[in-house]
C-alpha cells in the first residue's frame, strides 16, 4: 500500500442537515451520489461504484476498492470508470445490498473540506466526513454545522452498511 491509497477520514453524524442559508454562505458545492456495492467473495473487502451527478448535470463514474487498515484510515484503490463500465459493473451488485443515494455538499473548511452527505435512506441521516493529511490532523467543525456526534470507527456508519436494507441507525441522543 502507497501512501496514495492511504485513506484517512474522521465522521460525524449531526442531528440534522444544515440550512441552506450556511450551506450558500460557505460556498458548499452540492453533488448527487449513487453508490452501488459490488458482490465481493472477500468480506473485508467493499467495492462498489459511483456514480455522481454535478449541479450543472455532468456525471462521473468510479470504481472504488476500499479494505479497512485502522480505526479511521482505509486502503482505497479508485479509478474513474466509463458509463459502459458503470452499467457493466451494476451486473455485479451485491443482492443483498440497496444502492446508497445521497446529497453531498463540499465545503472548504480552512485545508479541510466537509462532505456533508445529506442521505435518501436512511431518511434523516445526516453524515460528515473529513479527509486527513494523517492520522495525527485536527478536526474542528464549524459551529454552523449545528448538534454533532463523532461516530469513526462505528461500523454502523459505513456507506456499505448502510447500503443493507436491515441497517438500523440508532436515534441522535
Amino acid at each position: 500500500m502507497t501512501a496514495a491509497n492511504l485513506e484517512i477520514e474522521r465522521k460525524f453524524r449531526l442531528r440534522g442537515a444544515p440550512s441552506a442559508v450556511d450551506l450558500a454562505a460557505h460556498d458548499a458545492v452540492p453533488l448527487q451520489l449513487e453508490q452501488v456495492y459490488l458482490a465481493n467473495p472477500d468480506p473485508g473487502v467493499a467495492e462498489r461504484v459511483r456514480r455522481t451527478t454535478t449541479a450543472d448535470g455532468r456525471v462521473t463514474y468510479r470504481h472504488t476498492v476500499k479494505r479497512r487498515v485502522a480505526a479511521f484510515s482505509f486502503d482505497e484503490r479508485e479509478t474513474v470508470i466509463t458509463e459502459a463500465d458503470w452499467i457493466d459493473a451494476l451486473r455485479r451488485a451485491d443482492p443483498l445490498r440497496r444502492p446508497v443515494r445521497k446529497t453531498r455538499f463540499v465545503v472548504p473548511h480552512g485545508l479541510q473540506h466537509l462532505e456533508i452527505d445529506v442521505f435518501e435512506q436512511p431518511a434523516g441521516l445526516v453524515v460528515v466526513e473529513v479527509e486527513l493529511r494523517d492520522a495525527a490532523e485536527v478536526v474542528t467543525l464549524p459551529a454552523w454545522v449545528g448538534e454533532w456526534r463523532e461516530v469513526t470507527g462505528d461500523p454502523r456508519y459505513l456507506n456499505a452498511s448502510l447500503a443493507r436494507p436491515e441497517a438500523l441507525i440508532p436515534p441522535f441522543d
